[in-house]
């Protein structure tokens, strides 16, 4: 385990900057540390502290664990934040970040057989050593275009190769420590293991914090939320109620909904449906005081179409005259009496000579 704490250690001093350099020490140091107590040790404050943590966080660097607790004096929990290490996890992306960047390096340099060797200095051609092996005098080796003898490229030799070189002896301290990393067993690390090993800070008496004590799984707010807001335990229906009925019946009752609205929009006026033209005769029978009744459904009306039957009233008479019997029926003959009006009319205008 020793190890690879140095391990973790050594990296960050190589690639990191201070501030993450410190964060990585704190929790090789202490185990698990709560947000609060690390901006403590830190001197930030908590935003700063996260922003910087969430960084060695996706690099794999560290771990973070939220938790409810209840403080005292207060009966609601809040969610607190920690940080600790997963060994095996940063182990396997210090492997991944080796790897990768040996790969990188490697794509960079040119295999010798096509890498620029010797050089023209007539021509300021270049050529590689298995383009110029056949042509070759007792002088060295000659330009394939104009026959000088050329020279060997000191300082293009074997560029990438120095490069490759460098990196392996820059991580030379990362590689044997891996190596005999695999040779142990890292042993597991959980966020209930992490406190259990955890070192408490010891605070000065004008930065105490408040005691707080994690919620059990089992308790009134440990696992589940309230279903409810409490005081309304009313919420939400009772009963369900399902009605099934046929596609059928349905379609029956909204195509007979649908006639009754299309026969009510489409329904004639009044003053269509009825006319308001008087009946000039019956007009007259009343200016002559007579009362007048239409029979309808009377089967005589379709016989005799231009008479109609009417029942005639006279208005009461004088003391002193005879009484008429007032259930008599009268058939007065109405064509008869428009006749008899153009005949007053015809003598009422006569020519003046």
């Amino acid at each position: 385990m020793d190890i690879v704490q140095t391990l973790v250690r050594a990296v960050m001093r190589a690639f990191y900057t201070t501030q993450e350099i410190l964060v990585v020490d704190a929790l090789v140091t202490h185990s698990a540390l709560r947000d609060d107590e690390l901006a403590y040790l830190m001197k930030m404050n908590l935003k700063d502290l996260h922003r910087l943590c969430a960084g060695l966080r996706d690099a794999r660097f560290l771990v973070v664990h939220t938790r409810p607790e209840i403080q005292e004096g207060k009966t609601r929990p809040v969610n607190r934040t920690y940080y600790y290490i997963d060994y095996r996890q940063t182990v396997d992306a210090i492997k991944w970040r080796v790897y990768k960047t040996d790969k990188d390096i490697q794509c960079t340099v040119q295999p010798a057989d096509e890498s620029k060797e010797y050089s023209c200095p007539r021509c300021r051609a270049q050529w590689t050593q298995l383009e110029v092996l056949d042509k070759v005098s007792s002088a060295g080796f000659l330009c394939q275009r104009c026959g000088t003898v050329l020279e060997l490229l000191k300082e293009n030799n074997a560029a990438g190769h120095q490069q490759l070189s460098r990196m392996n002896n820059q991580f030379r301290f990362m590689t044997d420590m891996l190596q005999t990393i695999d040779r142990v067993i890292v042993p597991e690390c959980t966020f209930d293991k992490a406190m259990q090993d955890a070192r408490p800070i010891v605070r000065e008496p004008t930065h105490e914090a408040l005691a707080s004590v994690p919620v059990e799984p089992g308790s009134q707010f440990g696992g589940m939320k309230p279903s409810a807001v409490k005081g309304l335990s009313n919420v939400g229906p009772k009963a369900i109620q399902v009605n099934i009925s046929d596609d059928l019946d349905h379609e029956k009752t909204e195509a007979r909904k649908r006639k009754e609205r299309l026969a009510k929009e489409n329904e004639l006026p009044v003053w269509i449906a009825k006319s308001t033209v008087p009946d000039t005769n019956v007009d007259l029978l009343s200016m002559m005081g007579v009362e007048v009744n239409q029979t309808k459904g009377d089967p005589d009306a379709d016989i005799l179409p231009a008479t109609k039957r009417v029942k005639l009233e006279p208005a009461p008479a004088p003391s002193g005259t005879p009484v008429v019997d007032k259930h008599a029926d009268i058939t007065i003959d109405l064509n008869n009496l428009d006749d008899d009006d153009d005949d007053d009319e015809q003598f009422e205008f006569e020519d003046v000579v």
